[in-house]
This record gives C-alpha cells, structure tokens and sequence, in this order.
C-alpha cells in the first residue's frame, strides 16, 4: 500500500444526541486499530504536538478504557488550546454534569487548575464550596464569574443567591438588581427582589418588587410572587392583605396544603376565629404537618382551651422528639386539660433528654397540685 493509502481522514460523528460530526483532516499515517495501542500512539502524539482533535479522541478512549479523570484532564488541556471549540466543551461538561463525576471535589479542583479562567469550572467549583466550610473561596469564584462574565444574568444570579444564603442581603439586592436590568422586566429577578428586601428589612421595597412580579403574569395569578407577597404583608403587620394574598394562591391552588397553612397563619395573626377551620383543613390533607398541629395547639390555647389543644401539641412533639421548649409546653397543657400522667410522661421526658431546667419547672407545676412524678 503506497504512503497516500495509508493517509486517513478521522472523523467524530454524533458526539451526544445527533450533534453535527467534527471532521479531524488530520493526516496522522499509520493508525494503529487495536484501543490500548492508539492510546499510546496518541499519548505520544501529543506530547509532540499538542493539539485539540488529539486530545479529544485521546479523552474518549480514556473514557472507554475506564481512567475519567484523565479523559477530563485531556479535554480540559483541549479546551485550553482551543477555547472556542463548541463542541468540545460541550462534551466535556455534558461528561462532568453527569452523577457520578458532579459532585466529585477534587475531580473538579484539579481541571480548575488547568483552566482557572473557565466560567462553568467557576460555577461548578463554587457550588461544591458552598456550605462546607469554603464560603469565601466560593464567593471569590461567583464573583470571578461575574467578573468573566459581566452581561450573564446567570452569573450575578448565582452570585445573588449565595450573597443572601450567607446574609448579605444589601449585596445580594444588588446582584438581583442587576439580573433585572439585563433580563428587562423579569419575573424571576423581581421575586427574588421581593425576598431579598424583606429579608433585609426593606418592606416597602419588598411589596413594591413582589407586586410588579405579579403585575408581568396574566391576570395576576403568580403563585410565587402572591405567595411572597403575602409574608411581606405579615411583616408589614397589614394582616387584612395578607389574607386576600393568600386566599388568591389558594383559590389558584387548592390542592397545596402550604398554601392553606400560610392563609391560617395570616388569619390568625389578623385574629379571625376562621384560622382554627383553615389549620384544620391543612390537618385533613396532610395530617403529619407538625407546623399547623403546633400552631393550631398555640392558638386553641389562646383561647382557653386547652383539652382541644393537647392531641395537636402531643403531635407536634412527636415529630420533634427532643424539643425541650415543645414538652414543657405539652406537659403544662396537659397540666391545664386535667390530664395528670401526661403531665407526669413529659416531665420523664425531660429528664431523659437532660431538660433539668425545664424538668425541675414542670416538677414544681405538678408538686403545686400535689402530685408525685
């Protein structure tokens, strides 16, 4: 066979899910056929040259032959050589964003070694830091992000959400602030606006943001938004506003048990006798919903009546079984139902989960009505 017959045109078709092929016109000559051989021949190769087509049929038969992180490696040094090659970094991040490798730390800290510069290795590795003890190497690589990417809204948006899940809230707003202006008028940066102010202690702010959220959505039905908005409205105090929020998302969504519960929480805090019926409904379709049995206990309570209140206190403890606060107050409902050996049971509780401040003051309680625990 004359040198021209040996010449071969490589060429990589159907990368992931009917992409276009990558034609490789290099003229590499002799090819070896067998896996373990072209790997060598290609480890070779690169050493030579370094090129991208080279290290992306070397990172694929890495991948067949079952070494990922140097199949990686090789398509980070790719990228690296050719940083506008779509398809190999398509590639590359479609591989990392799958469940065995994404959440792999020092997989990813080593390629952002070779690309320190890359956003999606940014993105990645800042995720990976966040709530492990890294909180300002990953801020510094979110904000690295931005920095490379200045009109992203993705990248001031995932900066924004760190900045307030670590309680920065007025960088945070900004952050948000800023995704609105790229985005125009955008339901997503205005929800997030409503969050963040109210958090922040901005009310008015906050109730302005949510409304114009809602505004953007036909008939103004966001859930989310009129959800917001009616915690924004508690916040505010504004108890009456609250309660037509939330009767709204309800009507909208009947079927949400939350959303009946936050509409229980507003009517009772604008004191309407309809909140015991709406913590009751939550009761009826989500009978292990410790929040609604504590505070329908809280609020039954308020009203005097205590042997009401007892089982839905007693269910709301059983869901938190070593909440110290949550047995003395069950132990002294029991005490005001009559119910003297409920009483007598939490106080062992309390000793058991070593309460003795608590258990001592629930002690003197049932010494006062001269009872023996």
């Amino acid at each position: 066979m004359n040198p021209a017959g040996r010449r071969v045109t490589w060429l990589v078709v159907g990368l992931m899910f009917g992409w276009g092929g990558w034609q490789l016109t290099a003229q590499e000559g002799e090819v070896a056929t067998d896996p373990q051989a072209r790997l060598a021949q290609l480890q070779k190769r690169v050493a030579e040259e370094p090129r991208a087509d080279r290290y992306f049929e070397l990172a694929q038969l890495l991948f067949k032959g079952g070494d990922p992180a140097k199949g990686f490696s090789a398509l980070a040094k790719g990228i690296k050589i050719t940083p506008d090659g779509h398809h190999m970094q398509s590639y590359f991040l479609y591989q990392l964003d799958k469940t065995e490798y994404k959440t792999r730390l020092e997989l990813v800290q080593s390629l952002h070694k070779i690309l320190p510069e890359y956003p999606p290795l940014l993105e990645r590795l800042g995720r990976l830091y966040q709530g492990q003890g890294k909180d300002k190497e990953a801020e510094a690589l979110f904000r690295k992000w931005v920095s490379k990417r200045p009109d992203s809204a993705e990248a001031h948006s995932r900066l924004g959400e760190f900045l307030r899940v670590t309680g920065k809230l007025e960088p945070a707003a900004a952050e948000f602030e800023t995704v609105r202006t790229l985005m125009g008028e955008s339901s997503y940066a205005l929800r997030r606006l409503g969050v963040v102010y109210r958090e922040a202690g901005k009310l008015e702010k906050s109730a302005e943001r949510l409304m114009e959220a809602n505004d953007l959505v036909e008939a103004g039905n966001d859930i989310v938004a009129l959800t917001e908005l009616g915690h924004t409205r508690m916040a505010q105090k504004q108890s009456a506003q609250a309660v037509a929020a939330f009767r709204h998302v309800t009507e909208i969504d009947p079927g949400s048990p939350a959303l009946w519960l936050s509409l229980a929480q507003a009517q009772a805090q604008a004191g309407d006798d309809k909140a015991i019926a709406t913590y009751e409904k939550v009761i009826g379709m989500d009978k292990f919903n410790s929040a609604a049995r504590l505070e329908l206990g809280k609020l039954l309570l308020s009203k005097n009546q205590p042997a009401k209140a007892l089982p839905h206190l007693r269910e709301a403890s059983s869901a938190n079984d070593r909440d110290s606060e949550l047995h003395f107050l069950v132990g002294t409902t029991a005490l005001a139902a009559g119910d003297l050996e409920g009483a007598e049971r939490e106080h062992a509780k309390l000793k058991q989960i070593r309460s003795n401040t608590l258990a001592k003051k629930l002690y003197k309680l049932l010494q006062a009505q001269a009872v023996t625990p």
